[in-house]
């Protein structure tokens, strides 16, 4: 059901207001617009008319320069009659002073219409993307805030990606002075303590993107204390959507001791590799024994290649936060699961842990493709 049509005499604050009306409109009926004719005054030349159109309207041109071999995209313009017009009022608003709801063609569902170039662009209007920093400042993941904008708009066209990118974009525009400050610190750092280390890595435009630094004390604590280490990246600040990942061990006294911290652009196989190497380099190529991190595919991966000796362990409060997702379905048919899976999980020794998973295996008739027997072989 379409929540308005257009009509003559329909009022708008700004242009950019009409456009996002019109897409909105468009999208439920079920096809893409593009902008058309500009009118401009003949005395101020400023802007006072705009045509908006249906993206089938009008024919494509065809250069007839046979010495200019060009790859053609597929034509998609069949003379679609649909458009709206808007004028500007001496109050500044703008006015639909025609609209023309005429197709030539079979419209498609909504979803299908979401393909359409106007579309895809949606995410990045002004109203998106200052609902995307509001949600995202109140802490929401970037699944949960498309399917918000969707909702609120009833826009069906803005995906996990878009929103994620266009966060980046922003991040990355917002960036620029703090990074020159951030670089000028740790450079102070290094003039008060000569065994500073820090890292900074750049996109190839010259932006800062990720940032990892260990002052003296956590360099030489880890030369005693490497055992075992833990590398979280659950924190994450709200103003340029980084990542803060420290390295973090236990000292002689049981408290903890930092290795190291980071500040990551993303959570992607290249940065993770970049930190891992600097680190190392950091700590004179001295791996630790083992590593606890989550459950990462892109850590996991490059942890194998960059710290090829060190043994690698799963956080077990991650292992147990994603647990009940992927065991519901045994343990809603068996009773009896759950109290021999904490048997198994709660093992204190190598042998009884290996015997009581080949008796959870074979009771329970668990796969070897299934989360379990991954989560074994890892």
């Amino acid at each position: 059901m379409i929540n308005q049509i257009p009509y003559i005499g329909q009022v708008f604050d700004s242009l950019d207001d009409v456009y996002i009306f019109y897409n909105g409109y468009a999208l439920q009926k079920g096809f893409g617009i593009r902008k058309s004719s500009t009118f401009k005054s003949h005395g101020s030349r400023d802007l006072i008319r705009k045509r908006f159109v249906c993206d089938k309207e009008g024919f494509k041109i065809i250069s007839t320069n046979a010495s200019v071999d060009i790859a053609r995209l597929r034509d998609t313009r069949i003379g679609c009659m649909e458009k709206l017009e808007a004028r500007k009022s001496k109050e500044g608003q703008w006015i639909v002073a025609s609209f023309m709801d005429s197709h030539n063609h079979f419209l498609d569902s909504p979803r299908r219409a979401s393909k359409h170039r106007s579309h895809n662009k949606s995410h990045k209007s002004f109203v998106a993307r200052s609902l995307m920093n509001q949600l995202c400042n109140s802490g929401l993941g970037p699944s949960k805030i498309a399917r918000a904008l969707n909702t609120t708009s009833g826009n069906t066209s803005i995906s996990c990606q878009q929103v994620i990118d266009q966060l980046r974009l922003e991040k990355k525009n917002n960036i620029g002075s703090e990074g020159v400050q951030v670089a000028t610190y740790l450079q102070k750092q290094r003039i008060l303590d000569h065994n500073f280390y820090y890292a900074i890595e750049l996109d190839a435009e010259g932006t800062l993107k990720s940032i990892f630094w260990a002052d003296s004390r956590a360099r030489t604590d880890y030369f005693i204390f490497s055992d075992v280490i833990v590398f979280d990246v659950t924190y994450r600040t709200n103003k340029f959507l980084m990542s803060f990942a420290p390295f973090t061990g236990v000292n002689h006294h049981r408290k903890s001791s930092i290795f190291g911290c980071a500040l990551l652009a993303d959570e992607t196989e290249e940065t993770f590799t970049w930190l891992f190497k600097q680190w190392l380099s950091c700590m004179l190529g001295k791996s630790p024994g083992d590593i606890i991190t989550d459950m990462d595919g892109a850590m996991y991966n490059v942890i194998k290649k960059v710290f090829p000796t060190t043994r690698h362990r799963f956080c077990s409060w991650h292992i147990q936060k994603h647990l009940l997702e992927h065991i519901h379905s045994i343990s809603d048919a068996n009773s009896e699961f759950s109290i021999d899976y904490q048997k198994w999980f709660r093992s204190k020794s190598v042998s009884s842990c290996e015997m009581r998973w080949a008796a959870l295996v074979q009771k329970y008739n668990i796969d070897n493709s299934s989360w379990l027997s991954k989560m074994w072989e890892q």
